[in-house]
């Protein structure tokens, strides 16, 4: 994968820590990140941005089951 700018840093962090920013990058970037016209490199950065921030999410989901299950815990009960 391409390295990530200091921009796209930051906006991963701030996805992953501000949930309403997160959806608004999604559905009304032009908002979120308070422009006028979206270009198509901004468009493409944002789509980088939100599949690495679903790819930390899906991460840490798993990451939470591991947990549960080590050491003989309530694996698979739900």
């Amino acid at each position: 994968m391409a390295s990530v700018s200091k921009r796209q840093k930051e906006l991963i962090l701030r996805a992953l820590t501000e949930p309403a920013f997160r959806k608004m990058l999604a559905t009304n970037p032009k908002q979120a990140l308070d422009k006028k016209r979206i270009t198509p490199t901004i468009k493409k950065e944002i789509g980088i941005v939100l599949a690495i921030v679903k790819g930390i999410d899906a991460q840490i989901a798993a990451l939470a089951d591991q947990l549960l299950c080590a050491n003989g815990g309530p694996c698979g009960i739900a």
